[in-house]
């Protein structure tokens, strides 16, 4: 987990009696090996200092005014913080390097999506710079610890230049990892205004929901599905071994799934559910999946098999 200091911070620290290794210790421990000009100046270590550092191999240049203090190789999410670090107030991490840090998407080849909010910054070698006049602090969040754009406001801005299969497996994977749902992400749209990327979310939302597919209406459809085959009614978005899932019959161990298709379109979802499944297996439960489609489509047979699954439960017992 990261934390950025301030000069101030760091000036306390000395303040309170460590000397300028103790300083440039705790800053990189606390900035994920990373540390600032004007950080190292309030530590007391002064320019020609630093170039020592710098040729002795103890700081190793990221960015200007920005190192990467003992080893070269920098740890997980410093190549990110390290930007930050560069383009100073009110950067945030966004766009396609904001979808990679929050594991919707591949992370961008050789430059950093950084976005300021309200003054200008260049951009530079190994960072691309985004300008924004204002940000709605719900459109801010912080990863582990690094200032980043929320999910919903960075699934807008990576549509602006995603492929249709990139944008359709950032939004399955931001659903399947809950950070976020339709509600949070069409209040975000209507925050971001004409924004690049808006028309094209817009538009994957519109096709989508063309299918009818929604947790709330399969839930009215199972129950209904339930009640007119004379089945048990099962607990809804219920917990087994850790894992929420869709229904749930604890007294019986059957679980059933409903897989609408921006849920389970690409592989790292499909693997997810499948470990997901092996766990319940394992602890005893009997897994049954259905699709949105054979719920809307051929509802005799999901209660076909639900009647089934229950009866194999009862068998077993």
């Amino acid at each position: 987990m990261a934390r950025i200091l301030s000069p101030l911070d760091v000036f306390h620290f000395v303040q309170a009696g460590h000397g300028s290794g103790a300083a440039l210790a705790w800053i990189a421990g606390q900035q994920l090996s990373l540390v600032t000009a004007e950080q190292l100046h309030a530590a007391g270590v002064r320019r020609g200092a630093i170039a020592a550092r710098v040729a002795n191999e103890s700081l190793h240049r990221r960015h200007r005014g920005v190192y990467l203090v003992g080893s070269p190789v920098p740890p997980p999410g410093s190549v990110e913080l390290a930007a930050l670090l560069a383009c100073g107030r009110g950067a945030l991490i966004s766009h396609r390097s904001a979808a990679a840090l929050w594991g919707l998407a591949a992370a961008p080849a050789g430059e950093v999506d950084v976005s300021v909010i309200g003054r200008h910054c260049r951009s530079r070698d190994g960072i691309n710079v985004h300008f924004a006049g204002q940000l709605d602090q719900r459109d801010r969040r912080h990863h582990r610890g690094i200032p980043i754009t929320a999910p919903a406001r960075t699934l807008i801005e990576f549509g602006a230049r995603a492929t249709d299969d990139e944008l359709e497996r950032a939004i399955s994977e931001a659903r399947a990892l809950r950070l976020l749902n339709d509600a949070e992400l069409e209040a975000a749209l209507q925050r971001a205004g004409r924004r690049d990327g808006t028309a094209r979310v817009r538009e994957f939302l519109r096709v989508e929901h063309g299918s009818g597919f929604t947790r709330s209406t399969a839930e009215r459809r199972m129950r209904r599905l339930l009640g007119q085959s004379r089945l048990p009614q099962p607990v809804c978005n219920g917990r087994a071994e850790g894992y929420t899932v869709d229904f749930l019959w604890p007294n019986y161990k059957v679980i059933v799934e409903v897989d609408g298709y921006q849920f389970h379109s690409h592989r790292r979802a499909f693997e997810r559910d499948r470990r997901k499944d092996q766990a319940l297996v394992a602890a005893g439960y009997l897994v049954v999946r259905v699709t949105w489609l054979q719920l809307r489509d051929e509802p005799l047979m999901v209660a076909a098999a639900v009647a089934g699954a229950l009866a194999a439960s009862r068998a077993r017992a």
